[in-house]
């Protein structure tokens, strides 16, 4: 087992990683163990490869590969310890105290301020800045306890940290629930809501950020969305890329429910978040575009008919994607948009190499399919199509969460549109009302326009 963990983790070091680890492992201080060094040594040169059942790794082996494994994590860490100053200030603190170094703790404390305040303003800022304010205040208690102490700013330091992450946490559990139908325990969330409108801590950007994107995602209320956008445009050159990232995807979800129930003004404002995000390169994550995000944008672009772009962003940003998702994602897209444009004899032959493991693409290549199967008359591929489609959502109800309804009703939607005798006006205006006023349908645009034609 170990030797796969370490040929995991040696593939994914970076080259600058690696540099440095080195010199981690030659440190006295670090490790001691030659054999550690020379197996580190061995790697570099030749990777370390799994050892197969009939090779297995002896007992000393996999002894010097674990701490080989153990060095490497700890380096990692001590790396990523390093890249906050304040953790060391914060773990210094304590020790300087212990020992009476009054000048040196005070000094430590205000370089502490020094590098809390060049920290981005997410939600972990103020539990640093909680626990900094706790440091202080111990410093006072240790030297002169008849001082005045800071206990109050170390109450309110916990108070923004713990209200502001319950919020955030609430924001992602909503958006996960909506897709996956779970139920999460929200304890004292009621309460918190209930009682934050006439509490200054309202007044903290960061709590606001987070009270009126959760009041937007549950509520639907355009006002509290229009207050979340605005916080978020305000906080963002604070943030840390990968919050400012959840919390614009964040506002998609918000747009694409309003979408979902035929709130159609929000096409252009989901359209517009995702390319500020690709602007402002928040988008991609360890270099990698989401492939969720790649199909999303394809879509919003095509309903607002700005072809040229979607097919430039669909072959720029092709390698952004993850390698074993690129080449289905990169066909599905460019099968969408020459099916926007009617050109079904390119679009066609490209759903053939959507990956069939994909479940969300795979469903959409279905849907675009019996579409095209519509379009150019072809009734017993469609028939066949709209069959099997029904058996594998119900199948996969659970997986695919409030999806399966909507997928469910453009099928149901479609079997009556085949059926329908357009030249009964009566029959077409009940089928129109009754697509118009369903909500969860995620073909409504194409089902009227294949009746008001």
């Amino acid at each position: 087992m170990s030797d796969n963990k370490l040929f995991e983790l040696l593939n994914n070091l970076s080259a600058v990683e690696k540099r440095e680890c080195a010199a981690y492992l030659k440190s006295p201080y670090h490790n001691r163990r030659e054999d550690v060094l020379e197996l580190w040594l061995q790697c570099a040169v030749s990777p370390l490869k799994p050892k197969t059942e009939k090779g297995k790794a002896t007992a000393q082996e996999r002894h010097v590969q674990s701490f080989l494994l153990q060095h490497i994590e700890n380096f990692l860490a001590l790396r990523a310890y390093e890249r906050t100053p304040l953790l060391s200030d914060l773990h210094l603190a304590p020790v300087y105290r212990q020992k009476n170094l009054h000048k040196p703790l005070d000094y430590l404390l205000r370089r502490a301020d020094d590098h809390l305040a060049k920290m981005p303003r997410d939600h972990h800022f103020y539990h640093f800045q909680y626990q900094l304010e706790s440091e202080k205040y111990a410093a006072v208690e240790s030297q002169v306890r008849t001082k005045q102490t800071n206990l109050a700013a170390v109450s309110r330091a916990f108070d923004i940290y713990t209200v502001a992450g319950k919020l955030r946490l609430a924001c992602l559990m909503e958006s996960h629930r909506a897709v996956f139908q779970v139920n999460y325990d929200l304890s004292f969330l009621p309460g918190l809501l209930a009682f934050l409108p006439a509490s200054d801590l309202l007044q903290v950007p960061i709590i606001a950020l987070y009270y009126h994107c959760y009041q937007a995602l549950t509520q639907g209320n355009e006002s509290n969305f229009r207050a979340f956008r605005q916080e978020l445009e305000a906080l963002s050159p604070t943030l840390p890329i990968e919050e400012s990232r959840t919390l614009l995807l964040l506002a998609v979800n918000f747009c694409i429910r309003r979408l979902n129930l035929g709130a159609m003004q929000y096409i252009r404002e989901a359209f517009d978040l995702y390319r500020v995000g690709l602007e402002k390169q928040v988008m991609l994550e360890n270099g990698r575009l989401s492939r969720f995000a790649y199909k999303n944008i394809v879509a919003l672009g095509l309903r607002l008919e700005e072809f040229g772009w979607v097919e430039s962003f669909i072959r720029d940003y092709e390698p952004f994607l993850d390698a074993k998702h690129r080449l289905a994602n990169r066909d599905y897209n460019l099968a969408k948009l020459y099916f926007t444009q009617k050109d079904y004899r390119r679009a066609m032959p490209l759903l053939a190499s959507v990956d069939e493991n994909d479940l969300l693409l795979n469903l959409d290549s279905r849907v675009m399919l019996l579409k095209m199967y519509y379009e150019t008359g072809e009734w017993d591929a469609l028939d066949a199509l709209l069959s099997s489609f029904k058996i594998l959502l119900l199948r996969k109800k659970k997986v695919i969460g409030y999806h399966s309804a909507h997928y469910l009703n453009t099928l149901r939607y479609l079997q009556k549109l085949i059926r329908l005798n357009q030249h009964d006006k009566n029959a077409t205006a009940a089928f129109r009302k009754e697509v118009s006023e369903n909500a969860a349908v995620i073909e409504k645009e194409w089902l009227l326009l294949k009746i008001n034609g």
